[in-house]
């Protein structure tokens, strides 16, 4: 029997053809998976980084001074007790207790009312050489650690937005003796909290964009709607706001990045704890993005 010689021009052009199907196949589903990966990595590490950012926000407003806690809105300047929000704010903002000092046993929170005399009492324990009393602030504690206004009127309490500050109190220290200089208080109670600082956390998109402290921050313009911000080291009292409020006339402070990719921030209080959500949300390129939620139940 006689042997081909040779393959004829058609059958190696229906060879290449379906070689050339089956790697078309092969590399589609290579792409597929690779992007299944990398989704799946994604997911996993903003899952992590936003797990890490909520314990970073609750570890903040565990030293908060309860009844300072409010939510802003830049656009008109309103804000309200976090307790008695009706329409959602974008901008958590509190004032903080100096906890270091008080580990470090700087100070104790805790006045002897019986040395009182007009508004000085003693403090026994405190070093005032290590407070700084021209950025630190008195709060009394009073009913179950809140320091809930005399007034109950968060308008007049601690200073917010330019309003008044009643029950935020400047200070003078020598020896073991505070002395309450302004406002004069209606009451004296016996524990206090110092404080030097008030905290705001928003989304870029809340925010003027424009102010210096965030254009230091070098973010991509397109990046900067969805970046979640804290702004700290700034004094109500003293008619101070965050550094890249929309509104006020006295924008201090400094400004660090949370987290990326963050298209929802939303906070609420039930029964003095506080509730707050992030929306994550990433585009993947060949993929549907990455959108997940993130909850954290701050006491």
């Amino acid at each position: 029997m006689a042997m081909r010689k040779a393959a004829t021009l058609i059958e190696m052009i229906f060879v290449i053809v379906i070689i050339s199907l089956l790697a078309s196949g092969s590399f589609k589903a290579m792409q597929a998976i690779l992007v299944r990966e990398y989704k799946a990595k994604q997911l996993t590490n903003l899952s992590l980084e936003s797990q890490i950012v909520v314990n970073q926000i609750s570890n903040y407003l565990r030293q908060r001074i309860v009844y300072s806690t409010i939510g802003y809105n830049p656009n008109d300047e309103s804000f309200e007790y976090i307790g008695n929000l009706i329409d959602s704010k974008p901008v958590l903002e509190w004032i903080g207790r100096t906890n270091d000092l008080y580990l470090n046993k700087i100070y104790s929170g805790f006045f002897d009312m019986a040395t009182k005399t007009g508004t000085k009492i003693a403090s026994y324990g405190i070093i005032g050489a290590d407070i700084d009393t021209g950025t630190t602030a008195l709060i009394f504690a009073g009913s179950f650690d809140r320091s809930q206004s005399d007034s109950a009127s968060i308008n007049s309490s601690f200073g917010w937005h330019e309003s008044n500050r009643d029950d935020t109190f400047d200070i003078s220290i020598s020896d073991q003796n505070i002395s309450i200089d302004n406002p004069t208080p209606k009451f004296l109670y016996e524990k206090y909290f110092l404080v030097d600082s008030a905290y705001a956390i928003a989304r870029g998109e809340d925010i003027d964009q424009n102010a210096p402290c965030i254009t230091n921050l070098g973010l991509k313009s397109q990046d900067t709607n969805s970046t979640l911000l804290l702004f700290s080291n700034y004094r109500p009292w003293k008619g101070e706001t965050f550094c890249a409020d929309k509104q006020g006339t006295s924008q201090v402070g400094n400004v660090s990045v949370l987290m990326q990719n963050v298209d929802g921030f939303n906070f609420s209080e039930v029964d003095y704890t506080i509730r707050i959500i992030l929306d994550i949300n990433k585009t993947i390129r060949g993929a549907h993005p990455v959108h997940f939620s993130k909850m954290k139940v701050v006491f």
